[in-house]
């Protein structure tokens, strides 16, 4: 029998080192250029983020454009992603084409609107009902025994109302489908005087400010109260409240069910916690506050700008961007003129006048300014860069940037 002769077994065993070497450098080759790859895809990225976020607008071009017959009385507000149309005599919901989604009739003196979540209610100030709708049309239609100061609502579409006469302030709280869930009153000479209210997310807490004036002194007390398992134990519910001496604090906001918003005219003070609410910040101003506004993320201040009156070449303004934890995002100073500011749904901001449009990023770049030949109502952006929808004065246009 002829005997084969059989590789040694040493020798197999290093061609099979010898093989997991080239595949480990293969793979190392393989990872590398993919890192590279992603690397320069990254930075690519980055550059065009930069380049687009550092980039200055001075005009716009109309791609599309919808006429409308509004009355000198409508005014505008986003709701939604869609646009809400309000005036004395009815509401119209339209998508940024201008087709209708749904309208309610009424007859009011001076129409209000505010929004949480898929609900909206539009009141009578001083007057004495309000109409609860969400996406698909009206919910409720709500009267009231005394006139309306303020309404804030929740998610779940459960609706507040302040109201006050002769002295004596109201406060009601109803489901979304005008079943009306508790109620109380506070008399002036013991309370004060009603200035703003706030309702949680979820509707199970509601917050008051009311201004305290004895004499010579004046304060502000914000009283918290608790309609969930918390409150049930607690004489009409009231779960804690905060004095505040020399301050008037004029507008309360719950940022979510247990984070709640003060703003006052010396300081903004931020809370915490739901069955014994706790102050977790306060941010005194250095100079006068102008204007306030929010969105989800972001909380927006306008003050004076310390020194400008003296000095011509100063910006007169100062806006400083927080986000919901009180922490300063961004600070930056300008002289635009405005008549309003708000953050729009990317979260720029957006400075209106009369015929004017600032808007900024939050990098704090003038990404565009123009003077305009009509009234604009709102700014909506789209879903590309550049690309906006501005409500004009009779007309919408769907426009670019450039």
């Amino acid at each position: 029998m002829r005997v084969m002769n059989q590789q040694p077994f040493h020798a197999v065993s290093m061609d099979m080192e010898e093989m997991e070497k080239k595949i480990k450098e293969h793979r190392r080759k393989i990872f590398l250029r993919t890192s590279i790859a992603v690397a320069v895809v990254l930075l690519v990225f980055f550059i065009v983020y930069v380049i687009c976020e550092m980039q200055t607008f001075r005009s716009h071009e109309v791609m599309d454009s919808w006429g409308r017959n509004d009355t000198a009385a409508t005014s505008f507000m986003m709701f939604r992603g869609n646009v809400l149309k309000y005036s004395n005599d009815g509401a119209f919901y339209t998508d940024a084409s201008n087709h209708l989604i749904w309208n309610q009739t009424y007859e009011m003196e001076d129409p209000f609107v505010v929004t949480s979540g898929n609900y909206v209610a539009i009141g009578n100030r001083k007057g004495s009902c309000l109409y609860l709708m969400d996406t698909e049309g009206l919910c409720a239609k709500i009267d009231t025994t005394q006139p309306i100061m303020r309404i804030k609502l929740s998610d779940k579409g459960t609706v507040a109302i302040l109201m006050e006469n002769q002295g004596t302030t109201y406060l009601k709280l109803y489901d979304k489908s005008g079943k009306n869930l508790a109620e109380g009153e506070m008399h002036a000479k013991n309370h004060g005087y009603p200035l703003d209210i706030a309702l949680s997310k979820d509707g199970k807490e509601l917050a008051v400010s009311m201004l305290d004036i004895h004499g010579e002194t004046v304060k502000s007390v914000v009283y918290f109260y608790n309609y969930g398992s918390a409150g049930q134990k607690k004489m009409d519910n009231l779960v804690a409240s905060f004095e505040y001496e020399d301050s008037i604090i004029t507008q309360l906001e719950y940022l979510s069910d247990d984070k709640l918003l003060a703003v006052g005219d010396q300081s903004m003070i931020l809370f915490a916690g739901t069955n014994k609410p706790q102050e977790t910040k306060t941010i005194k101003y250095e100079t006068r506050l102008r204007t306030f506004f929010y969105d989800n993320r972001y909380l927006g201040m306008i003050f004076d700008n310390e020194g400008a009156a003296n000095d011509e070449e100063k910006d007169i303004y100062c806006l400083k961007v927080y986000d919901g934890r009180g922490n300063l995002v961004r600070e930056k100073t300008f002289s635009r003129t405005y008549r309003k500011a708000e953050f729009l749904s990317n979260h720029e901001i957006c400075l209106y006048n009369e015929n004017e449009c600032t808007i900024y990023t939050l990098r704090g770049v003038e990404k565009y300014h123009e003077s305009l030949d009509r009234k604009l109502y709102q700014v909506i952006p789209g879903g590309f860069y550049g690309i906006y929808t501005f409500i004009f004065e009779g007309e919408t246009d769907q426009v670019r940037l450039k």
